[in-house]
């Protein structure tokens, strides 16, 4: 395992932009991701230069939490792959006061680094939503990803929507997962 992470800090931006859902939620993920698709299109600032609105996505409704994903088999699979970080920060980077920022100091995020790691949102025992960030191109933290989100699938079907790169698919879908995390290594 790589050197010990203290913290994983990120821009508010990136911030859930890279999901596992439950397969059940399926529909939803699918149709979120078709409207996010369109508001980008709709929203594309007519210079290709950034955008004139923003689309906030909705998380489905259908959580890990309704499969009953426990959060102790959850980190038992985790951790040997990728530490946990219990520090984690989202917000502006330039503006550490940011009041609006999140800030946790018992966080369940596990990973390498800002570029590489698996965040669980929890609802007392259980897990509710998992967000992870994969913009690296090291394959031993990719591979340990890919791996964290199998041993995840293995308790209960998942499913990603990777809103970066507008893909959904099951993570039992080998041929899925070999493309998509083909797309994620590719600069």
């Amino acid at each position: 395992m790589a050197a010990h992470v203290t913290q994983i800090a990120i821009h508010e931006d990136e911030l859930g932009m890279r999901n596992l859902y439950a397969t059940a939620a399926r529909t939803e993920v699918e149709a979120e991701m078709m409207a996010s698709v369109d508001a980008s299109n709709q929203n594309r600032d007519p210079s290709g230069s950034g955008w004139t609105g923003i689309h906030v996505i909705k998380h489905p409704k259908t959580t890990f939490a309704d499969a009953g994903l426990r959060l102790s088999a959850t980190t038992d699979v985790i951790e040997p792959l990728m530490q946990r970080v219990r520090n984690f920060f989202s917000g502006l980077p330039h503006a550490p006061d940011d009041p609006y920022a999140l800030r946790e100091t018992d966080a369940y995020c596990f990973g390498f680094d800002e570029t590489c790691f698996i965040k669980l949102e929890v609802v007392d025992d259980l897990v509710e939503y998992v967000w992870y960030e994969a913009r690296t191109e090291n394959a031993v933290h990719l591979s340990a990803l890919r791996k964290s989100l199998c041993a995840i699938d293995a308790l209960s079907p998942a499913l990603i929507a990777d809103y970066w790169l507008h893909a959904t698919g099951a993570v039992a879908d080998t041929a899925f997962l070999d493309a998509y995390f083909n797309a994620l290594s590719t600069p």
